[in-house]
This record gives C-alpha cells, sequence and structure tokens, in this order.
C-alpha cells in the first residue's frame, strides 16, 4: 500500500479507491463502510478518497495520543486541525472537515459527540436564559421569535450597562429613547421595528418579574414607517433574459439553475416554497403545479416554457433515496434536499453574475408581479398567483401599473402659479 501523507506535508497526492489508502490505528476497521457510505451520499470516489486521507490523519493522531475513538469531543478535535495545521497540511484544516467522518461514526454508534461546554453563565446571560424560557413556555413563541427578542433584549443591555452586570431598577425612558433613537439611525426602519417589538417584550417581562418598578414598555418610541409607500423592485425584461443566460445549460448543474430561476421569475415562487416542491407536485397531464408555503396549498397553471425547462432538467435528474422526491436536491455530495437558503444562494449567484443589484431573491417575486401587470393581469389575479392573504400586499404593483396612471392623470396646464 502507499501511504497518502508524505514525509513532507503539503498537497496531498490523489488517490481513488479506498485500498490505496493506507489506515491504520483505531478507523482501521471502518474504512470500507466509510467508503460505501461516502459514495451513496453522491461523493465522487476522488473526493471520497480525500476524506479517508483525513480519517487516517485522524486515526493516526489519535493513536500517538493513545486515544480511543469513543474519547474524541470537541477539545480534542480542536487540537487534532491545530496539530494539523502545525504540520503544513493546506487542506481539510476546520472541524467542518470532519463532518462527514462524523457523521458515518455516530449512526454506527461508535461516538457520540457532546456539545462544547460554554464559558460559565454571567448575569447578563443568567437574565437573557431566563427571559428566552419564559417567551418559550408562557408566550409559547417559536424559535425564530425568541432568538429575535433575546437579541433585541442583548443588544439594549450591552448599550446600557457595556461590561458591568445588568441592574434592571437602574433603567430609565431616556435609556430607552436614546438607545433606540439610536439604532433607528444605523438600520433600516424594518430593522428598527423589529427591535422595538422585542425590546417592549423584554421591559414588560422585567415588570412582571419584579424586577423594575415601573413597565417601561410604553417608553419604546413608536418608529414611523408606512406601508406601500416604496416600489416594488422588479426586472425589466433584458435583465430577466441577462439572468437567465448565466446558467450554463449543457451541465445539470446549469439546466436546475435556469429551471428554478425561470419558476421564480415566472410564478413567482419563494425560495421557501421551491426548496419544498416534490417530482409528485406536477400534473404533467394538467399542466398544473401545487405549491406549498405558509401554511397553505395551493395548485397553479404550469407555463409551457417553465415545464419545458423543468422537464429538460428533470431528465438528467438521477433521483437518490436521500433527496425525498425533492425536484430541485444538492447537485454536490453529500446528497439531500436543498434547503431554502441554498435556493437563495443560487438566486444570488446568478444575479450577481448578470450585474442585477441588489440580488435579492425576493426581486423574482416582484417581476412575476409586474410582468403579469404589464399582459393586462388584474389584481386579484396577481394576488391569486402570488398566494396573498391580505389585497393591501397586492396593492403595492397598482403603483407600476403606468397604463392605468396614465388614464387618471391630470394634464400640466404649464402656468406655475
Amino acid at each position: 500500500m502507499v501511504s497518502p501523507f508524505p514525509a513532507s506535508p503539503g498537497k496531498e497526492t490523489t488517490m481513488v479507491n479506498s485500498s490505496t489508502v493506507q489506515v491504520t490505528g483505531p478507523l482501521l476497521g471502518h474504512v470500507e463502510a466509510l467508503w460505501n457510505e461516502l459514495l451513496e451520499r453522491g461523493y465522487t470516489p476522488l473526493s471520497a478518497a480525500n476524506v479517508l486521507r483525513l480519517a487516517a490523519h485522524l486515526s493516526r493522531w489519535l493513536t500517538a495520543r493513545r486515544l480511543a475513538l469513543d474519547d474524541l469531543n470537541a477539545k480534542y478535535i480542536d487540537a487534532f486541525f491545530h496539530a494539523r495545521r502545525r504540520a503544513g497540511y493546506v487542506q481539510f484544516l476546520t472541524p467542518k472537515a470532519l463532518k462527514p467522518i462524523l457523521h458515518y461514526l455516530e449512526q454506527a454508534g461508535v461516538v457520540s459527540i457532546p456539545e462544547p461546554q460554554g464559558s460559565p453563565a454571567g448575569p447578563l446571560e443568567l437574565l437573557l436564559q431566563d427571559y428566552a424560557d419564559y417567551l418559550v413556555h408562557e408566550r409559547t413563541l417559536t424559535a425564530s421569535v425568541v432568538r429575535q427578542y433575546s437579541d433585541s433584549a442583548r443588544r439594549f443591555l450591552i448599550s446600557r450597562f457595556a461590561q458591568r452586570p445588568p441592574r434592571p431598577r437602574e433603567l430609565s425612558a431616556e435609556d430607552i429613547i436614546v438607545f433606540v433613537l439610536d439604532y433607528s439611525h444605523r438600520y433600516s426602519i424594518g430593522t428598527t421595528k423589529l427591535l422595538v417589538s422585542g425590546l417592549r417584550s423584554f421591559l414588560r417581562y422585567l415588570y412582571l418579574q419584579g424586577a423594575v418598578d415601573l413597565n417601561l414598555s410604553g417608553a419604546v418610541p413608536a418608529v414611523a414607517g408606512w406601508r406601500l409607500t416604496g416600489l416594488p423592485k422588479g426586472l425589466s425584461e433584458a435583465e430577466v433574459r441577462r439572468v437567465l443566460s448565466t446558467c450554463d445549460r449543457r451541465t445539470r448543474l446549469g439546466r436546475r439553475s435556469y429551471a428554478l430561476l425561470l419558476l421564480m421569475v415566472r410564478l413567482g415562487l419563494r425560495s421557501c416554497e421551491v426548496a419544498t416542491l416534490k417530482l409528485d407536485d406536477i400534473d404533467w397531464q394538467h399542466g398544473e403545479i401545487t405549491v406549498r408555503g405558509k401554511g397553505r396549498e395551493d395548485i397553479l397553471p404550469l407555463p409551457a416554457d417553465v415545464g419545458e425547462a423543468m422537464a429538460r432538467y428533470l431528465r438528467l435528474h438521477q433521483p437518490h433515496p436521500q433527496d425525498k422526491r425533492r425536484i430541485f436536491p444538492r447537485i454536490r455530495a453529500p446528497h439531500g434536499p436543498l434547503r431554502s437558503a441554498g435556493v437563495g444562494a443560487a438566486v444570488r449567484k446568478h444575479l450577481r453574475l448578470a450585474g442585477v443589484h441588489p440580488p435579492h431573491p425576493h426581486r423574482l417575486r416582484h417581476t412575476a408581479a409586474t410582468q403579469m401587470l404589464c399582459h393586462g393581469a388584474s389584481m386579484d389575479n396577481i394576488a391569486q398567483v402570488l398566494r396573498h392573504c391580505s389585497p393591501d400586499t397586492t396593492a403595492i404593483y397598482a403603483k407600476v401599473d403606468y397604463q392605468a396612471l396614465g388614464a387618471v392623470v391630470q394634464p400640466w396646464s404649464g402656468v406655475v402659479s
């Protein structure tokens, strides 16, 4: 056998099968099973061999320190990568690289990596933890809202007390107003509104717990912001063509990107709705597609050009059990569904390549609405396709209906009074 680790560390040589990767120590008995799992999860032989090389180094490192596999924890993992960097290796230098190996070992019941223990909680962390428990158990809020509200409270307390332990009884209405005004000058209206919602909740919590004598939530300033004041930032037809042209449709990835982008720009799907689409959601016979998102399910007509793009992509799509029949799975290993964040990242990539700024995925949704409007669709039709719950949400697109606005504009007399 040939050792994959030369005496002079550097870029590791290329091996393409498991039998040529020399493994000694506690991982020796897991080489074939790990190799097979990597291939099953979509890794190429070259990528799988690179992972085995990392496993070989880890196994030798454990042997040198007289450690067993079940001794592995976050501390030893950090020490391993520290030693690897000092030895001069230039690849796989962070704990993220161990994920496929640890995934296999945990599934096999060989190791169980405990969560790293943080530093002892101080007064600030204890107060915020009690507040988070209240939000979860008393208010029954979702995890994302709990994080948002806790972050608002953390920002406020650090702004007021800096490194000192927080003393709620020292808080005043002036502290709250100064903090919110300073924040509003540095962040958008929407972000500031989220902050003050969390801050009001935290101040009410302090009052309910008896930590303050007065309910200071009323001292939080309201954020001036009116709905429907902006314009939807859709893409022009030329920009849409430019974005679609960035997809190399000779490749599977390019066909997937093209189908994904066309679906979003024609039907206005959100990233989360695209990520959850399954093969069974397309009714090819009737030309319909089922869309799920925000707690509802809708059946929409599937435009011919979108259907053709998806069919071309799916001809190259080789379903994998771990894809869970998702239309848009991950192209690169490990196999699995493409998540909402992955859809958003793909959209942003192509918007940037086309020179479209800001490259926000929601702009494709605005584009779908404005294009429908330009082709004579009514507000009710647009609301149905975009699946808006409130007509007020769709009303903003009336501002870009220039033909209708032109019919009601008053002619200018040319006289300035």
